[in-house]
């Protein structure tokens, strides 16, 4: 399952994949802190420059990878901080395919190199993994893609687990010389074959590769001669000795060209899980404590308006009596100093203005209620002078009138019973 999801990745996208995978590599390759190296027997480690050779294992059991990571576990043996391991390996262990895919885009290259997988190593079944820069869509030559077993990487990963270390990433030793923007040419040479590269602003634009074995026929030896001679290089580069690469490697360079074991890769999934919990955790708590500030924040505002209420209570006691005392007085008398003043003086005058020289022969006056009789040669007339005097309301005709004689009704507009009887006596 593990194998099938590392291929359906490889198909995806590049944003996709470096969203989904991207982190975990870039964060295994800056958390490199030993460089291992493995030459003509020798286990280098590059950050001390110490070496150590392979001792062969009376164990015929015994892998050419536990050989290695034993010996990696001697030469960091005298820290003790826990490492996290790059490892150089011949370009023996790889296998350098070069095709032309024009129009391809550098987001779907690794895709598009995936779906070649069949035709590019017809003779292997197993599960490959692939390194190829994006980059190179640039290049006209084609692209350069490097390809390992998955198989062997595991078998590396677990070998350097059993010594307690902790393997981030293979590379090829060759790609560990430092980048630069001009074209400069490798040649690694061993006991058992040379690998010329060709490399520009970190991108594999030329891998020859030839085991020694092969020189002893001398057309394959003009052959070579002729292929280096051709390759047109600002530099030049010979890595004969393993003083070389002490001098040459950068293990930040050609990170592209990384092949990553797949328990490095999980293990580091899981830290970022773990990390992506505690900020999930942690947002959630922030979100929490701000959504609970308004109550927090209203809950002292309570407790200082409730302490502030106490002491205006106790301030105002005092004050609260008094007006009890005057609310109880006007509750007993309210009735009697509020009775309504009708006002009689001024209605009368009121009524003679409106009236005179007509006679009046009767009047009566209550509650704001007057009424009135009296003879008059215009009644009707009289009763419109009433309405339009402002001291009177509801002006009506009490009794039909009878000849001269008239009986009218009407009120005082500034007295107002209704609302005396209502405060004071609400249920008569």
């Amino acid at each position: 399952m593990a194998q099938l999801q590392q291929q359906i990745l490889g198909y995806l996208p590049t944003a996709i994949r470096e969203l989904l995978e991207g982190g975990p590599r870039r964060a295994l390759l800056e958390k490199v802190d030993a460089t291992i190296l493995v030459r003509n027997g020798c286990v280098a480690h590059l950050e001390s420059r110490k070496f150590s050779s392979l001792e062969d294992s009376e164990n015929e059991h015994t892998s050419d990878a536990d050989l290695i990571a034993t010996a990696s576990k001697a030469l960091l043996n005298s820290q003790a901080k826990e490492h996290s391991t790059l490892l150089l390996l011949p370009a023996s262990e790889f296998v350098a395919t070069t095709l032309e895919m024009p129009g391809v885009s550098k987001e779907s290259l690794i895709s598009a190199v995936k779906l070649q997988v069949d035709s590019l190593l017809p003779a292997y079944e197993g599960d490959v993994s692939l390194a190829v820069n994006p980059a190179s869509v640039a290049n006209a030559d084609g692209h350069i893609a490097l390809w390992m077993a998955s198989s062997r990487i595991a078998e590396f990963f677990d070998a350097f687990a059993r010594q307690g270390l902790f393997l981030a990433a293979i590379k090829p030793r060759v790609l560990a010389a430092e980048e630069s923007d001009h074209d400069t040419l490798i040649i690694d040479s061993d006991g058992e074959s040379k690998t010329a590269v060709l490399l520009k602003a970190g991108i594999v634009r030329r891998w020859l590769h030839v085991n020694n074995i092969d020189f002893e026929q001398q057309e394959f030896s003009e052959q070579w001669q002729q292929l280096i001679d051709s390759t047109e290089a600002e530099k030049t580069r010979q890595l004969d000795e393993l003083a070389d690469f002490f001098e040459l490697t950068d293990k930040k360079s050609h990170r592209e060209y990384s092949l990553f074991p797949l328990g490095a890769l999980q293990v580091r999934k899981r830290i970022e899980r773990g990390k992506q919990l505690l900020l999930a955790a942690a947002i959630i708590g922030l979100a929490v404590l701000l959504s609970a500030t308004p109550f927090i924040l209203q809950s002292f505002e309570l407790r200082s308006f409730a302490t502030r209420l106490a002491m205006q209570r106790e301030m105002s006691a005092e004050p609260r009596q008094d007006q009890a005392i005057v609310v109880n007085f006007e509750n007993e008398w309210g009735a009697i100093n509020d009775f309504p003043d009708q006002g009689v003086r001024e209605a009368m005058f009121s009524l003679q203005g409106v009236l005179s020289p007509e006679r009046l022969s009767s009047l009566e006056i209550s509650e704001g209620l007057i009424k009135i009789q009296g003879t008059s040669t215009e009644p009707q007339a009289l009763l419109e002078r009433l309405e339009q005097n402002p001291v009177f309301t509801e002006v009506i005709f009490s009794r039909a009138t009878n000849n001269s004689r008239y009986y009218i009704d009407l009120r005082l507009n500034t007295v107002n019973f209704e609302a005396y009887m209502v405060r004071y006596f609400p249920d008569d």
